[in-house]
């Protein structure tokens, strides 16, 4: 990893594995300018995953699975981080039992049907109304 100031090589003086998003928190330090900063690793479930979609198999894509729970959790006054937490927790829940990498639609939404459900029934509902298949 280069530093976001300088461009030059840093050195990691923490890491914790953070273990509800799947990620490793690190804190680096430049070793030319001394900066300190924060990265956050993470899968990429773009080149990990993939969605079938009739006979063709797409990446999958966590942005587009944010905006969606996003869009339903719209009238919450923290919008984007619980989006950020529940999409996270969709994700988690799908890596949970997957037979294989590749996952259908449907299991994509009715995942996300049943967390929302348990987060928030108005987004829930909010949800089932664009989603007909998780009714």
């Amino acid at each position: 990893m280069v530093c976001v100031y300088c461009g030059s090589e840093t050195q990691v003086v923490n890491s914790r594995h953070q273990r509800r998003n799947n990620q490793v928190w690190r804190r680096r330090r430049c070793l030319r300018c001394r900066a300190v900063f924060t990265t956050l690793e993470a899968a990429d479930y773009a080149n990990a995953l993939r969605v079938e979609a009739g006979s063709v198999f797409k990446p999958f894509l966590a942005d587009l699975l944010y905006t969606e729970v996003l869009l339903a959790l719209s009238d919450r006054k923290q919008a984007y981080i619980d989006a950020r937490e529940v999409t996270a927790t969709i994700i988690k829940n799908l890596l949970q039992h997957p037979s294989s990498p590749l996952f259908k639609p449907q299991e994509i939404s009715q995942a996300t049907a049943a967390v929302l459900q348990k987060f928030d029934k108005q987004a829930w509902h909010r949800y089932a109304a664009e989603h007909p298949s998780v009714q």
